[in-house]
Order: C-alpha cells, then sequence, then structure tokens
C-alpha cells in the first residue's frame, strides 16, 4: 500500500516539475551580419544547463572559430575548441553547421553538430563586433529544455562593467529560467591554435 502512494506522489510531483518551460525567442542582434560575426571569439563565461554542457563539461579555454562555408556561404561553420581540465589538457574540437531560412541571416540559426542530429536554436542577440558578443542556443525534446547563453570577447577578457551589462541585458527576456549561476571559463595560461 506505501508503494501506491510513493508512486501517486511521485506522478503528482511529476506534473508539476515536468515539462521545462520551452526555449525562449529573443530578439536578433540588431547589427548582425555574418561579417560581423566571422573571425575568433573567446568564452568569457556561460550559463548552462547540465544537458547544454555535454561539449563544454571541464573545459578551460574555451573558443570559437566562426567561418562561412566556402563550398556554400548560406552555410556557417562554428569550430568549438577547448582544453580538457587544464590550458595544456586534452583538446576538444566539436564542429557546428549554422543554417538558417532567412537569407541573409539576421543572427537566428539552426546548429546541427555531428554526431548530434537535431538542430539546436542558435542566436546571436547581442553583437559588437569589435569586442564582444551573447549568444544564446535552446533545445527543448521530450519535455526538457537545455539551454547556455555564451558571453564572448575577441579577447581572452572583457571589461567587468561590460560583462555585468550584458549579464543584466537577457534578464528581460528570461533567458534563464533555471536561474543557474553565471561560470566565468578560465582563459589563464592558454594558448590557441592559429
Amino acid at each position: 500500500m506505501s508503494r501506491f502512494y510513493l508512486l501517486n506522489l511521485l506522478s503528482i510531483m511529476l506534473v508539476y516539475a515536468w515539462p521545462d518551460m520551452p526555449c525562449r525567442t529573443p530578439p536578433p542582434a540588431a547589427n548582425y551580419t555574418i561579417e560581423k560575426y566571422i573571425g575568433r571569439w573567446f568564452e568569457i563565461g556561460k550559463i548552462q544547463t547540465a544537458g547544454g554542457a555535454f561539449f563544454e563539461k571541464d573545459c578551460v579555454c574555451t573558443h570559437i572559430d566562426v567561418d562561412q562555408n566556402s563550398e556554400d556561404p548560406s552555410e556557417v561553420v562554428v569550430s568549438n575548441i577547448c582544453n580538457k581540465k587544464t590550458f595544456d589538457g586534452k583538446l576538444i574540437i566539436a564542429n557546428g553547421t549554422l543554417t538558417s531560412i532567412r537569407k541573409p541571416s539576421d543572427g537566428r540559426y539552426n546548429e546541427t553538430i555531428f554526431p548530434v542530429t537535431v538542430p539546436v536554436a542558435y542566436n546571436i542577440i547581442v553583437l559588437q563586433s569589435d569586442e564582444y558578443s551573447i549568444e544564446y542556443d535552446c533545445i527543448t525534446e521530450y519535455g526538457f529544455t537545455n539551454y547556455c547563453v555564451h558571453i564572448q570577447s575577441r579577447q581572452p577578457t572583457l571589461n567587468e562593467t561590460i560583462l555585468n551589462n550584458l549579464l543584466k541585458f537577457i534578464e528581460p527576456y528570461n533567458l534563464n529560467p533555471k536561474k543557474l549561476d553565471f561560470i566565468r571559463t578560465k582563459q589563464m595560461n592558454c594558448t590557441y591554435k592559429s
């Protein structure tokens, strides 16, 4: 009899705890062009669910290289690069492809990272091309939502006032419904391949 009550209690808890809130659709960066986004971006820090961290678990020296696909300019290639645990740790690279139904894109894409075939919403919501950007990606599957908010800079560091303003910028869009902490990315003593 106690198992019956326990199962009922668990069922009630699931109803109120699941499904997660869906992905958000924040407005894209007002001045977005792919030409402004191309190049190297260093991750200053992130707000990230556990499922969103499948690539970045234990990463330091995280950066991305963005370029247009030379064979198909409507596609954008994003190389996600980091070292495992220490600045001289194992190099980890995950290559993603961004596609957009908008031509040219307004900063909203679908990203596919091999071997994961389900596209993830990938949004550039702030772009100061010579200094910083915010990228928000999200996917909801089977009622579970995983998201990442990445604060990126053209340099491995970013002015604290700018960083705090960027974190405040995302608040009205509720991009962090689980109220996760902002985690700074370690960029000390890193060497970056060209």
